[in-house]
C-alpha cells in the first residue's frame, strides 16, 4: 500500500515505519524535522520505499502538496504533543493546534484528496480516571481528566462526525501507555514511560531504585505498530473504535529481570528517582484489547515477552547507539 504517516519522527511514529517499510509498503513521513541517521540507516534496509516530507502538520498548503503528489490510499495521523497531569510542556493553544487543529486539516485535504482510510491514534487518556475503577473496554464512558484527553477525544468526535458526512472510511485507535523500541525524548512528551527511564539507569549502569506499585499496562511499541498496520490495509473494520492494549499490568521490576539487573526498594520520597505520572497508592487495572483480538486475531506479547524483546532490541546497533544519544550528554530530539 501507499501510506502518509505523520509524527513519523516520534516514539509511536519510528515504531510505525520500521513496521511498514519491513512489510513493503511505500511510505511518505511527514515531520517537522529530520529524521535522526540512527533512524535512517535502520530503515534503509527495508523492503519499502520511505519518502521523507519535512513540514508542520498545521501547514495545509504543504499537507496538500504532499497527499497531491504522493496519493496515499491510507493516513495515518500520529503527530501529536503528550501532556502530563502538570500540561507544563506546552500551553493550551499549541496543544490544541497541534493535536486537534491539525486532524481537521488532514482529514479535509485527505478527503479531497480520495484517500480511502484514515487511522487516527487516539490515547487511553480519553477515559481519565475509569482505570483506576475497574478495567476499561471500548463500552467505558470517556471522561478526560486533563488537556491531552480533552484533545484526544476532539479529535476522535471530529474524525468520526467527518467521517460520516463525507464517506471516507475512519477508526479510531485508543492506545494504552507505551513503552520499548525506539523510545526517546522528542520534546513533545511531558514524561518518558517509567520502563524508559529504568532502562537507561540501567544502561548507563546507574542503581535502580523502585518504588513499590505503579503497575500499569505499558504495552510494546512493535505491537501497537503491527496493529496499526492491521486498521490501515485490513479489508474490512468490523468496528470504528478499538482499545489497544496488552490487558494486563506490570512494574518496571520485570524489565530490571530481562534486562539481568536486580532492582532495589525505595518509598519513591524522591520523585526524581523514576518519574510516574499516576499515583502510585493506586491501584490502576488494564484497558482491554479484547475486541483487537477477537476481530483479528492478533495476540499482544505478554509483558515477559515484551520486555525481553525490548531488552534484545537495546543491545542491537540501533538500540545502542539511541542509548549513546539518550545520555545527558545529549538528548535525541
Amino acid at each position: 500500500m501507499k501510506i502518509l504517516v505523520t509524527g513519523a519522527g516520534g516514539f509511536l511514529g519510528l515504531n510505525l515505519l520500521e513496521r511498514l517499510l519491513s512489510s513493503g509498503h511505500d511510505v511518505c513521513a511527514i515531520n517537522d524535522r529530520p529524521l535522526e541517521k540512527i533512524a535512517l540507516d535502520a530503515f534503509a534496509v527495508q523492503p519499502g520505499s520511505l519518502e521523507i516530507v519535512i513540514a508542520d502538520v498545521r501547514d495545509r498548503s504543504a499537507v496538500r502538496k504532499a497527499l497531491t503528489s504522493f496519493q496515499p490510499e491510507a493516513v495515518l495521523h500520529a503527530a501529536a504533543i503528550t501532556l502530563g497531569p502538570q500540561a507544563k510542556l506546552a500551553s493550551a493553544e499549541r496543544t490544541l493546534s497541534v493535536n486537534t487543529l491539525s486532524t481537521q486539516i488532514l482529514f479535509e485535504e485527505a478527503v479531497q484528496a480520495g484517500v480511502r482510510r484514515f487511522v487516527y491514534p487516539s490515547s487511553s487518556a480519553v477515559y481519565g480516571t475509569a482505570p483506576f475503577s475497574g478495567p476499561v473496554t471500548e463500552a467505558t464512558e470517556t471522561a478526560p481528566a486533563g488537556l491531552y484527553g480533552y484533545s484526544k477525544l476532539a479529535s476522535e468526535l471530529l474524525v468520526a462526525e467527518t467521517g460520516r458526512s463525507t464517506g471516507l472510511e475512519t477508526v479510531r485507535a485508543r492506545i494504552t501507555a507505551l513503552f520499548g523500541p525506539w523510545e526517546h525524548d522528542t520534546g513533545v512528551r511531558e514524561t518518558l514511560s517509567p520502563p524508559w527511564q529504568v532502562a537507561m539507569r540501567i544502561k548507563r549502569n546507574e542503581a535502580i531504585n523502585l518504588p513499590d506499585g505503579g503497575a500499569r499496562d505499558w504495552t510494546s511499541s512493535r505491537d501497537i505498530a503491527k496493529c496499526l498496520e492491521i486498521l490501515l490495509q485490513a479489508e474490512s473494520l468490523p468496528h470504528r473504535i478499538y482499545n489497544l492494549s496488552l490487558g494486563a499490568v506490570w512494574t518496571p521490576h520485570l524489565l530490571c529481570t530481562a534486562m539481568g539487573v536486580e532492582p532495589g526498594r525505595s518509598t519513591c520520597e524522591d520523585p526524581s528517582e523514576v518519574a510516574y505520572n499516576d499515583d502510585l497508592s493506586k491501584l490502576r487495572h488494564p484497558v482491554s484489547g479484547a475486541r483487537f483480538t477477537e476481530d483479528f486475531g492478533f495476540q499482544f506479547m505478554t509483558p515477559a515477552e515484551a520486555c525481553a524483546d525490548y531488552a534484545v532490541w537495546l543491545n542491537s546497533n540501533a538500540g545502542q547507539e539511541m542509548v549513546r544519544r539518550t545520555t545527558p550528554d545529549g538528548d535525541l530530539k
